[in-house]
């Protein structure tokens, strides 16, 4: 009798953890579809656009983007938010995984910055995430290209070198002060910050670019632009939320 009560009450809280799972799926789901801003389809110039606005110089000091190069993508829908560290670990509790170290410095990240500040991981890490929020929400969910990734960041492809409210880096009403980013990082003055803490850019779409850096779909060619195509594939722009990055197709929504 004594062991099948305890098999019963093991049973039970199986149960009930499964239940829990399930709700806080349902939920972490929910909330990431809900955060999804619309992006029009169109075509763009991707690439350093320094040398066509402003004092004619380049933006990048890389080397790899200076061959300006027009895209056309379709429509698609990108999370207007990174995914936050609570997010990130809401998600590792209901699938069991464990979050191994990105680097000596991120596996204290979590504990460092807290609840509300972007997750880090590495591009498997990030890739299996967008991957599992399709599964749930049975639509086409993965990381966004490159291409679609830099025509958000400036609202369809205008030519904002920054992807603030106005294009522009203004210090304490746009961007934190350095001040502001030593009391954000504990005294180490990181360029971190609280997701959402200051104005999206025109699209709608906050952090695109600063506070840390996101991940793409796309493998790394240093001479890609040269050979870019003009139309992205259908199957390269069905994307969900931002890890460090992910999007979703429209057409799915």
């Amino acid at each position: 009798m004594k062991k099948i009560i305890i098999l019963l009450a093991f049973a039970l809280v199986a149960c009930d953890n499964s239940t829990k799972n399930s709700e806080l799926a349902t939920k972490l789901v929910e909330k990431s579809i809900s955060n999804m801003v619309a992006v029009k389809g169109g075509e763009f110039m991707m690439g350093d656009f320094g040398p066509l606005v402003g004092e004619h110089i380049p933006y990048s000091i890389q080397q790899d983007d200076k061959k300006l190069h027009k895209v056309i993508l379709s429509r698609f829908m990108i999370s207007k938010y990174k995914v936050t560290n609570k997010d990130y670990n809401t998600y590792l509790k209901i699938t069991g995984k464990k979050r191994p170290p990105v680097s000596s410095f991120t596996k204290d990240y979590p504990l460092l910055l807290g609840d509300d500040y972007s997750a880090i991981a590495t591009w498997q890490q990030a890739k299996d995430y967008c991957l599992w929020l399709g599964e749930q929400s049975g639509k086409k969910v993965d990381l966004p290209s490159e291409a679609q990734w830099e025509y958000a960041a400036r609202s369809e492809g205008k030519y904002l070198p920054f992807a603030t409210d106005n294009g522009k880096i203004e210090r304490g009403r746009n961007y934190p002060t350095y001040d502001e980013l030593d009391t954000f990082t504990g005294g180490l003055g990181l360029p971190f910050y609280p997701i959402g803490k200051y104005p999206p850019n025109p699209l709608g779409v906050y952090d695109m670019g600063l506070s840390g850096k996101e991940w793409t779909n796309d493998w790394y060619a240093s001479d890609y632009y040269e050979h870019s195509p003009v139309v992205i594939p259908p199957f390269l722009t069905e994307v969900i939320s931002r890890i460090s990055s992910c999007a979703e197709y429209a057409a799915s929504a």
